[in-house]
């Protein structure tokens, strides 16, 4: 990636003077179809009642518009239907690393991993047939930054300069090396090459100015997966590399109440948590984020034949920061208490409900073979996070279908024994197995035949497993001592 500096050509208001039109809603709906207007009168109906509007319906307003409009045109009318105002403008700037910019604007700096480590990450044992394979190449640069007067805006880790810099997590070499629609970033309209064409939020009632904060703010914070593997390992880094006494953490609105709990685990009581609602930007001081440990793109627009090696992560250190946090958590709340008639918890199953992508199509024999071999079938998401955290830390054989809850696989003891059930399409399966192998645990997975497969993400297919190979696993892998 080249690495432009700041200029009024690289990285301004598009066009400087604004001559872009301020047409009214009704205008902006010219020559769209009737399914199409209603579409569209349904987000504007959810945002009237303060009700968050999908990231994704969000950009499919916005390839629509640039699908049939030139693109000044499109923001137009993508301004005048979702009633943003005249203070929401289009910002045209060339993307540079996010190492770059914290070099040239960043008030401190703390460097965890200097990145270009030639890392192998090794899928786990697999029964069954797989595209898992290994993963390997130049680790990323991971670091926390504080900059002086920067904004944070809800549902993007994306950052604004007091100059009006956008500042995205992204490293060199990563922009372009999976297929991405950049324009599911709440902060961004287009995407062309190195050049972006940012949302820039100026409107004075949708601003919270506070003296210093620490950004937890990101597109995927909604999912318990992306969550534990972004959000909450960055604050993990950053509470184990500054003092973060009395500073206020932003955190998402509208997120699954154990992403709140799990960050509220490891601070004070009375600790600033301040929950940041969509459409409204923080202003801060002093505003502290961190990135991520790996490249984690948003969003990809297919799964099938991406490069894993694009997503590649030091997993050790990764190992060691979850090692002691989940360490430090069981000192402070213990194990708790199995529920009556779950065998002590020390068997689990966690599954999926089967209207979710990814499922097992014979749960209920999967379930039946599990549940003679002494696993309880459970869902951590019906509990808190400290419950789910005692329930992991409780047991020490677990069979998970692959899924968000695999992240909550992390939280067991070393030592625990893990099947992941799952289908052949996992070609990432070592971005998880050896973050696990390397915290402790004992991982296999049994693979079964698809049952249907999705075209665009192979990874939300459905499938199905071989009650004889899991009958077989529970008596041979999962019977070894831990």
């Amino acid at each position: 990636m080249n690495q432009p500096t700041d200029s009024a050509a690289a990285n301004r208001a598009v066009p400087a003077a604004d001559p872009i039109p301020e047409i009214s809603a009704a205008e902006a709906e010219t020559n769209l179809s009737a399914p199409e207007r209603a579409f569209l009168d349904k987000l504007r109906l959810t945002a009237r009642e303060g009700r968050p509007v999908p990231l994704l319906h969000l950009l499919q307003v916005k390839r629509a518009l640039k699908a049939a409009y030139p693109l000044e045109e499109a923001f137009a009318r993508y301004r005048a239907l979702l009633e943003l105002g005249p203070n929401v403008t289009l910002r045209r700037q060339r993307v540079e690393s996010f190492s770059a910019l914290s070099r040239r604007h960043a008030e401190t700096v703390h460097v965890l991993h200097e990145g270009g480590e030639h890392v192998v990450l090794n899928p786990s044992p697999i029964l069954g047939a797989s595209a898992a394979r290994v993963i390997e190449g130049p680790t990323r640069r991971v670091e926390v930054a504080a900059f002086r007067n920067a904004a944070a805006f809800a549902r993007t880790s994306t950052i604004r300069l007091r100059n009006g810099t956008f500042i995205f997590d992204v490293q060199d070499g990563e922009l372009d090396r999976m297929p991405v629609d950049s324009a599911f970033d709440p902060a961004v309209f287009h995407r062309d090459g190195e050049t972006v064409f940012a949302l820039d939020d100026r409107r004075r009632m949708n601003a919270l100015t506070i003296p210093e904060a620490i950004s937890l703010l990101g597109i995927d914070t909604v999912s318990f997966g992306h969550w534990m593997a972004e959000e909450f390992l960055k604050f993990l880094s950053i509470r184990s590399t500054v003092g973060i006494a009395g500073i206020p953490v932003l955190i998402d609105a509208n997120m699954p109440r154990q992403h709140k709990q799990s960050i509220a685990a490891f601070l004070p009581a009375n600790h600033p948590l301040i929950e940041v609602p969509r459409n409204m930007r923080v202003e801060a001081g002093r505003l502290w984020v961190a990135t991520n440990w790996f490249y984690s793109p948003k969003i990809l627009t297919t799964d099938v034949g991406i490069d894993a090696n694009a997503l590649v992560m030091p997993t050790k250190p990764i190992a060691d920061i979850l090692r002691a946090a989940f360490d430090e958590l069981e000192a402070k709340v213990g194990l708790g208490r199995a529920a009556e008639g779950s065998g002590e918890g020390r068997r689990l199953f966690i599954a999926r409900d089967a209207e979710r992508h990814r499922a097992i199509t014979n749960h209920e024999a999967t379930a039946a073979t599990l549940a003679r071999h002494g696993y309880v079938e459970t869902r951590p998401e019906a509990l808190s996070f400290v419950e789910q955290f005692q329930l992991y830390r409780r047991a020490d054989r677990i069979v998970a279908q692959t899924g968000s809850a695999t992240n909550g696989v992390a939280m067991c003891r070393p030592g625990t024994r893990v099947c992941l059930l799952s289908h052949p399409a996992m070609p990432l399966q070592a971005l998880w197995a050896q973050p696990l192998a390397d915290i402790g645990l004992h991982v296999v997975a049994l693979v079964g035949d698809f049952a249907a497969v999705d075209k665009v993400y192979e990874d939300k297919s459905t499938y199905r497993i071989d009650g004889t190979a899991l009958d077989q696993l529970l008596t041979s892998e999962l019977e070894m001592p831990a």
